[in-house]
């Protein structure tokens, strides 16, 4: 919008009957002339309904206009809010409204953001509704009432974010909200500028309105290096005589720290939006998020809140639940191909049951399963997860066991597919059609390599199976979250069962298997015995309400967003490597993101599988981004949460280009080490 027509707009909401009287959230409020314009409220309102919980909280609220939303944050139990603003009148008429509603925690100041604010004071909140439009510096004002509108320069923003955090305490963050209109760009600068850190708490609109609003959270930065471990030692040494291995998991197996791995796990102690902070206090940005589950960050504000109501009710019955209905419910009308589903804990107990469902609706016994793909901790699921040069095999793969003493039986169940292969992998298929019950994929094989599968192999697989009466099943665990409707939709894949987990259980145990209703009638069968299924914890209540929050959470923009930032990443890696001469390239799509020690980008399982030269350097490279505080899973993989922002990436690839300049581990393209 241009200065005029800023201008016209604050001219025309002055021409009203004042004093104006409405009721919002219960308050009695009047707004008097010269005050911040009542038809500018929508991003007032919707600040006021998305607000982070307050009770016994210190608050500073900057812009207080006629009185909202610090009059309702003291209300909701802050123990005190400071409301200032640079107009008097507004300062006048926010007194005025905590007479009226009987408000005697919030106190009104004139002062410019920090002016007259009570020197040493500290926060644990600072929020500004930020509802400024941006001109040029050197911009003159005419009245108060452009004030609180224009920010010339961006120079109020600079200073806010500049002074803030000196009032916050040592937990204390800023909130900021933020229009659609807001220069991100610029915001990313300013807050890098003074080493802040910065995540989207909410992102919404008005019903009434098309503007999209956000609430940011803002904290200050963290020290680096990350060096102090003392806490997550002593508890790595207690596991040990606790656990085989000292891990109870060993996904989360020690962490390579230093310039070595000394068998040292990092024990989480807290997490918030898109931080983790440890047992000894250091903090990390978290690409992690639990192997890519966690996709809004943790304590995410509306999961969080729907586990809070439903324990208030209780966390599991021997009954169904209206949670378990809204979430399955959720689930049909969201993915194409799932008619009907049955909940379990776990992604490995939704494979485990989808084959058993195909194997009682083929009356056939095998499955075929892509080299290196990794479907859970079932023997089946298992076999050629780790093939490996000395037991692969030549053109057609090798069933390896997945442990000493495999049952002989289960390799021979299990026919392995060459990834990419199009044409080797058909013939595989062709030569075992009438054993096959199941042809289970992933369309981004993270174990294998996360290698997106090639169109016209996915077409392959969806035809020779439809051809031969082979069910196919896609197993997203993970990869769901690459579309709105599924992966499978995503990729124009039409498979028989689907299986999911992590994601959709909202940071709780979860498993689901679904599929069509004809499918799925094998676990009600009206002329056989059906497939048992069940589960003490089975559709818990706390898991449901959980999953239900998250899914009505992830958006279509919020995929496109975060998608865009996770093609941002791929691509920023790997052309700081390539200008760095450091062997370095990434897969992935969408939000995930794998790295390899490699010249360039592996297509096949094989072509991605690291030497011990090419793991040693992306054991320093971890190390070394985890020294600077970004925590990734091991090898190097990792994915973008809906609670990040561009500066997130940012300050990862930052991270990255140090590790590239200073480890001398990773290869040069030429075969020479970095110096």
């Amino acid at each position: 919008m241009t200065v005029e027509g800023i201008r016209e707009t604050l001219a025309s909401s002055q021409k009203r009957s004042f004093p104006f009287l409405m009721t919002e959230f219960g308050l009695d409020l009047v707004v008097h002339e010269g005050v911040f314009p009542p038809e500018e409220f929508g991003g007032w309102r919707w600040a006021t309904e998305n607000f982070l919980p307050v009770q016994g909280l210190d608050v500073l609220e900057i812009g207080c206009g006629f009185g909202l939303p610090g009059l309702h944050l003291a209300r909701a139990g802050a123990r005190s809010v400071t409301s200032v603003d640079i107009n008097a009148r507004a300062v006048a008429n926010t007194i005025e409204n905590a007479v009226r509603n009987n408000i005697s925690n919030l106190k009104a100041v004139e002062s410019d953001v920090f002016s007259n604010v009570r020197p040493k004071r500290q926060f644990d909140i600072i929020f500004w509704n930020f509802p400024s439009q941006f001109v040029p510096a050197g911009f003159e004002y005419e009245n108060d009432l452009e004030c609180g509108i224009i920010d010339a320069g961006y120079t109020l923003l600079r200073r806010f974010l500049s002074e803030g955090p000196d009032w916050l305490t040592n937990d204390g963050r800023i909130i900021m909200g933020f229009g659609s209109y807001a220069r991100d760009d610029i915001l990313s600068e300013i807050v890098r500028e003074n080493r802040l850190e910065a995540s989207i708490l909410v992102k919404g609109a008005q019903q009434t309105r098309t503007a999209t609003y956000r609430l940011l959270q803002i904290r200050k930065g963290h020290e680096q290096p990350r060096s102090r471990f003392s806490q997550s030692r002593a508890l790595t040494e207690r596991a040990r005589g606790l656990y085989p291995a000292g891990v109870t998991r060993v996904s989360v197996g020690t962490v390579p720290i230093g310039k070595r791995n000394d068998g040292l796990s990092i024990y989480a102690h807290a997490g918030e939006g898109a931080r983790i902070q440890d047992a000894d206090g250091n903090s990390y940005v978290d690409f992690h998020s639990n192997f890519s589950t966690l996709i809004h960050g943790h304590r995410h504000p509306e999961t969080v809140a729907a586990i809070a109501s439903q324990l208030e009710r209780g966390t599991c019955f021997g009954n169904p639940t209206v949670a378990d209905i809204d979430l399955a419910q959720a689930i049909c009308e969201r993915i194409p191909a799932i008619e009907r589903v049955r909940f379990l804990n776990s992604g490995t107990e939704a494979v485990m049951f989808a084959i058993k469902a195909a194997r009682a609706m083929t009356n056939r016994t095998r499955l075929a399963k892509l080299e290196g793909a990794f479907h859970g901790t079932y023997d089946w699921a298992e076999v050629s997860a780790r093939n490996c040069p000395e037991n692969w095999g030549a053109d057609f793969p090798n069933s390896n066991p997945p442990y000493s003493n495999t049952p002989p039986n289960v390799c021979e169940e299990v026919v392995v597919l060459p990834l990419n292969y199009t044409e080797r992998s058909r013939t595989i298929i062709e030569q075992h059609r009438s054993d096959l019950a199941c042809i289970i994929v992933d369309v981004l094989p993270c174990a294998a390599g996360m290698i997106p599968l090639n169109p016209d192999y996915l077409a392959m697989l969806q035809d020779t199976a439809r051809q031969h009466g082979i069910l196919l099943i896609s197993d997203e665990v993970v990869c769901f979250r690459l579309g709105y409707h599924g992966a499978s939709a995503a990729r124009g894949l039409e498979p028989d069962l689907v299986t999911l987990g992590k994601v959709v259980g909202g940071g709780l145990p979860i498993g689901v298997v679904g599929g069509r209703s004809a499918t799925m009638e094998a676990f009600a069968p009206q002329d056989s015995a059906p497939v048992p299924q069940g589960g003490t914890f089975s559709a818990n209540a706390l898991t449901m309400a959980a999953g239900r929050a998250a899914l009505a959470a992830l958006t279509v923009s919020e995929i496109e967003r975060i998608d865009e930032l996770g093609n941002y990443l791929r691509q920023q890696a790997e052309e700081s490597a390539s200008q760095a001469g450091i062997a370095i390239t990434v897969q992935g799509a969408g939000s995930l993101f794998r790295f390899h020690a490699k010249q360039a980008r592996p297509l096949s399982y094989r072509e991605a599988y690291h030497d011990v030269a090419e793991s040693e350097a992306l054991r320093r490279l971890h190390a070394g981004m985890l020294e600077r505080g970004f925590y990734v899973a091991a090898p190097f993989w990792g994915s973008i949460s809906t609670s990040m922002t561009k500066l997130h990436v940012d300050d990862f690839l930052d991270a990255f280009r140090a590790c590239l300049c200073e480890i001398p581990d990773l290869k040069r393209l030429d075969g020479r080490t970095a110096t």
